[in-house]
């Protein structure tokens, strides 16, 4: 059957929906700082999820309610059966599982879970209690058969109990731990106000005031509480009266447990759905022939169309010409054979600008297995492809001449040798080096001798061809890879071309102009089938040759000559 849609997530019949959300519902499931799932019981499919629930699991609301609770409950089916066969046996209305976080997480859970009926279909109303650390605790009470006693000297909880003068009558050793007293005995009869600072002692004392006075329990309460080393944290407060023979309340039992990780968690959480709120994806969702039958505002204000404007029409207004026919080929067979695609797309906004997004869609199937929908979620992630973009320029490019730096040159000479082994062709390693650049800097300052740097690096560039490389090694220093070279009269006429175009004078910005020249030293492979750094090293060598023999010439490398 067609998945049914989260109840808390608004599409094309919105009004029908906001009348099945009563008030009821809201209180208890929506507004509930108790996880709680809608679960539909046919598959197992989450229908919805709270608030509370997602910031649990780890989840957003989207990524819950695309599970199937056999995603999160770590146990086989086998096992489930075997836990509702226990629960049965055992009269009690609750089950335990083992559920995963999103963060990987394992967590011991107690399920409480009800029949629901919502327009004439069932569901699984599912409330979900953390017992993780009540689990340990009584896993290791059932391990070592413990009394009562023991769970108060070992459990990690704070639990007490305080008769009708609030004072204590026996506590856990945590609790007389972060009060400074060695044992929990030394607790009894002792008034919050003798063991707490005075600011935790009057929050205590008045929350327990209309528990004392009307018998009210105070549950799921957050306190703040001092640890053993006197940073703040932060407890979940459950306090319930106690009463005599005649109903009056006689004391107060109270648990509290240490949620500072959680609550930091959750604060943090809180920031992340913020940030998460201000960069929101857009969603689009389309019939199974394309056409758009719902969106978001985030979409809209993502491509810059109105509603109005993406009812009803084809998502090929977003077509940016940036992707090939191949592109889309591929995306239409991964939907048919894997109901999902995944990756980068650039699209363009109504007002012409290009714009990245990490592009999931889904394909959504009807009862007899045909798809009946699509849904696309778009993040918008041009801002870190334009980083990207920057980063990788400052990783592999000269920053000055916006040339390939030694790091890029290396690999791009590893390739072209591999290239050349393969194909049997032949390759020049060129090093090239100025003369006469120190006096430009000497008599002109660096801001002179930079801007010849970038006018040399653009004649270079304009000398050789596009599948060659030249490259800024530092200083003066150049290294060019020219490659499928057929004979030396390709060689030597793309090295006299750079010769000759070094040697025009360049004028600076003061109207002086200037006048340098280079030598270059040349090492061929396969005439020295060698490494990309050795044959660097070798028309390294070449060059200084070249330079002695006058400057303003190549050399090429000959292993005789050395």
């Amino acid at each position: 059957m067609e998945r049914a849609q989260p109840l808390s997530t608004q599409s094309s019949g919105t009004d029908q929906t906001a009348d099945r959300l009563s008030n009821r519902y809201r209180v208890l499931f929506s507004d509930s700082k108790v996880p709680m799932l809608l679960i539909d019981p046919t598959d197992g499919a989450i229908i919805d999820a709270n608030d509370c629930a997602c910031h649990y699991y780890g989840y957003d609301r989207a990524q819950i309610t695309a599970m199937k609770i056999s995603e999160i409950n770590q146990y086989t089916e086998e096992e489930v059966n075997l836990e509702m066969r226990r629960a049965m046996a055992e009269k009690r209305n609750h089950f335990f599982f083992v559920h995963q976080l999103a963060s990987g997480d394992l967590r011991h859970v107690e399920v409480h879970s009800g029949k629901v009926e919502i327009d004439g279909q069932d569901f699984l109303f599912s409330i979900i209690h953390d017992i993780t650390d009540r689990y340990a605790a009584e896993q290791q009470l059932k391990s070592l058969n413990q009394d009562f006693i023991t769970l108060l000297e070992n459990t990690s909880d704070f639990i007490y109990f305080k008769d009708k003068d609030s004072r204590f009558r026996f506590c856990s050793q945590r609790l007389a731990n972060i009060t400074g007293h060695t044992s929990w005995r030394e607790m009894i009869g002792k008034h919050d106000s003798e063991v707490f600072p005075e600011e935790m002692a009057k929050i205590y004392s008045e929350e327990e005031r209309p528990i004392f006075k009307q018998g009210v329990p105070l549950l799921d309460r957050v306190d703040p509480f001092f640890d053993e080393q006197g940073e703040k944290g932060w407890v979940s407060t459950n306090k319930w009266p106690v009463l005599d023979k005649s109903g009056k309340v006689d004391g107060i039992f109270g648990i509290s447990r240490d949620i500072t990780d959680t609550y930091k968690s959750e604060q943090q959480l809180r920031i992340a759905a913020s940030v998460f709120d201000n960069v929101s994806e857009g969603i689009i969702i389309t019939d199974a022939s394309g056409m758009i039958i719902e969106t978001n505002e985030a979409f809209c204000s993502l491509s810059g169309y109105s509603k109005e404007e993406i009812i009803n029409t084809n998502p090929r207004f977003l077509k940016s010409g940036y992707h090939d026919p191949s592109f889309f080929a591929q995306m239409w067979h991964s939907l048919r054979t894997k109901g999902v695609w995944k990756g980068e797309t650039w699209n363009r906004r109504k007002d012409g600008q290009l714009f990245a997004c990490r592009t999931t869609i889904k394909a959504v199937a009807s009862p007899d297995g045909s798809i009946s929908q699509f849904i696309g979620v778009l993040t918008d992630i041009t801002a870190l492809m334009r980083h990207h973009e920057e980063v990788e320029q400052l990783a592999y490019y000269d920053t000055l001449t916006r040339l390939p730096n030694r790091t890029l040159l290396s690999d791009r000479l590893a390739q072209a040798l591999a290239n050349a082994k393969r194909h049997q062709n032949t390759i020049a390693i060129c090093f090239l080096d100025l003369d006469n650049f120190k006096p430009v800097n000497d008599q002109f300052g660096h801001r002179a001798g930079d801007l010849l740097l970038v006018e040399i690096a653009n004649r270079i560039n304009e000398c050789i061809r596009e599948e060659d490389t030249v490259a800024r090694l530092g200083g003066d220093e150049f290294a060019l890879v020219l490659t499928q070279l057929k004979s030396h009269a390709d060689l030597e006429q793309v090295i006299k071309r750079v010769l000759v175009s070094i040697t025009h004078p360049f004028s600076l910005p003061n109207k002086k102009m200037v006048a340098v020249s280079a030598s270059i030293g040349i090492c061929l492979y396969p005439d020295y089938p060698h490494d990309g750094d050795l044959l660097l090293r070798y028309a390294d060598l070449a060059m200084y040759k070249a330079k002695e023999m006058g400057r303003n010439q190549y050399f090429i490398y000959q292993e005789d000559k050395f």
